[in-house]
C-alpha cells in the first residue's frame, strides 16, 4: 500500500511540474576521434623495398608518431603534425625527431582483413623542401597520382602488414 502511495505521489509531481527533470539527462554522446594505424611494407616503381609504420590520432592537437625506413634503409621518425582522414584514406605529415626533415605520407585502407587493398605514399622531403611543405600536402588532402618537380607518382599495393583508417563520421 505505501508502495503504491510513493508511487502515486512521484507521478504526481512529475504530472504537476513540482519535480525538475533536466531534459538533456542521460549519458553523455562518445566522441569519435578519426586515426590512422598500421606497419605495411611496399614496393616502389624501381623495385625499392620501403617500410612505414604509423599511429596518429587526429585530436586537438594531432597525437602520433611515424616511421619510414627510406631508399637508403636508413629508418627516420618524427612525430605527426598533420592528420586528415575522410572515408578509408588518410593523410598525415612531420618532422623528423632530430629536426634534419620531414615526410608526407597517403595511405588507403583497402577495407579487407589484412592487407588485400590497401596502398600507401611517402614522401621525404627533398633539400629545399620544408615541414610545411609536407604539412600543406596533408592539409590539401589531394588524392594520388602526387607530383613532385613535375613528375606523378601513383600509391603503392601494400605486400605486407596492414592500414587500419578510421574516419570519424
Amino acid at each position: 500500500m505505501m508502495k503504491r502511495l510513493l508511487l502515486i505521489l512521484v507521478l504526481m509531481a512529475l504530472v504537476t511540474g513540482v519535480m525538475a527533470v533536466p531534459l538533456a539527462a542521460g549519458p553523455p554522446a562518445t566522441m569519435k576521434v578519426a586515426k590512422v594505424t598500421g606497419t605495411y611494407e611496399y614496393i616502389t616503381i624501381t623495385g625499392g623495398w620501403r617500410a612505414a609504420s604509423i599511429s596518429a590520432h587526429a585530436t586537438d592537437p594531432v597525437k602520433g608518431t611515424w616511421a619510414w625506413t627510406t631508399f637508403s634503409g636508413d629508418t627516420v621518425r618524427g612525430p605527426v603534425t598533420c592528420l586528415q582522414v575522410s572515408g578509408d584514406d588518410a593523410w598525415l605529415a612531420g618532422p623528423t625527431w632530430d629536426g634534419t626533415g620531414a615526410v608526407f605520407m597517403w595511405v588507403h585502407d583497402g577495407g579487407t582483413p589484412g592487407r588485400a587493398g590497401d596502398t600507401a605514399f611517402t614522401w621525404g622531403a627533398d633539400p629545399g623542401q620544408t615541414l610545411e611543405t609536407m604539412e600543406a600536402l596533408c592539409e590539401n588532402m589531394e588524392p594520388p597520382p602526387f607530383e613532385f618537380y613535375g613528375v606523378p607518382y601513383d600509391a603503392f599495393d601494400v605486400v605486407s602488414g596492414n592500414l587500419n583508417v578510421w574516419d570519424a563520421s
